[in-house]
């Protein structure tokens, strides 16, 4: 697997067709789980979520006495639920935008600018079948093979501290599809000039007789980006 690190690319075939809200989910995991594995976040998004629930309560159960303690707890808490809430937003109209259009790619920029992002991850969903109903694939079983896969690979890690810096997603779609946060990038094109890390997502063929969409499928989609970046926290 070392080759997946020096390549830059991890290969994630399924035996099967996967729904269009399965590929939204696929998205919004590999998202967290890069903001926490590149050291934007000091824990998972669930366990984070979960200990800013008991440190609100906490803070919440404070006898006013004790305000300068509580005043550090207060900004850390702030910080965090900050990080959370522009998570949250993206994640929430990603949803949007998969309900409006097939989305075959998505970029995670870290760091830097547009044009040369200190760190470039791609999740590729080109070769992915689509479908609908029972004939799907579980989106449990996918997410499983998908981490089991990066964490074999390690992909992510790497033993160098990170400095905090802000996340911008950019995720490719169909040019008419009537999305109105995200803003259309029509003159982007991916950096070249950094690592471009793939996470290749796809449908064994041999097991799905369904059309893969080809090249030229994708001729009318363009590049929108979210207008708000998600900003590392730290505790």
């Amino acid at each position: 697997m070392r080759r997946a690190q020096e390549e830059g690319r991890v290969n994630v075939v399924f035996p099967g067709a996967v729904t269009q809200e399965g590929c939204c989910r696929f998205v919004s995991e590999i998202l967290k789980c890069i903001l926490y594995q590149r050291q934007q976040l000091p824990m998972t998004y669930d366990q984070l979520v979960y200990s800013q629930k008991k440190l609100q309560a906490s803070m919440q159960d404070k006898d006013v006495v004790s305000r300068r303690p509580v005043q550090s707890a207060d900004m850390d808490w702030r910080k965090c639920q900050q990080t959370l809430q522009e998570l949250e937003e993206v994640l929430q109209q990603l949803e949007v935008l998969f309900s409006l259009s097939k989305v075959p790619r998505v970029l995670l920029l870290m760091g830097g600018s547009l044009v040369l992002p200190k760190e470039l991850y791609e999740i590729n969903m080109e070769a992915l079948i689509l479908a609908s109903g029972d004939q799907c694939l579980r989106v449990s079983s996918c997410l499983r093979q998908i981490f089991r896969t990066l964490f074999v690979a390690d992909l992510l890690s790497d033993t160098r501290p990170v400095r905090l810096m802000p996340t911008t997603v950019l995720a490719l779609a169909h040019r008419d599809c009537g999305v109105g946060w995200f803003r259309p990038k029509l003159q982007f094109k991916v950096p070249t000039r950094v690592k471009n890390q793939i996470i290749a997502l796809s449908t064994d063929p041999s097991i799905c007789t369904a059309a893969i969409a080809e090249g030229s499928d994708w001729q009318d989609y363009v590049w929108f980006q979210a207008p708000m970046t998600i900003k590392g926290f730290s505790n």
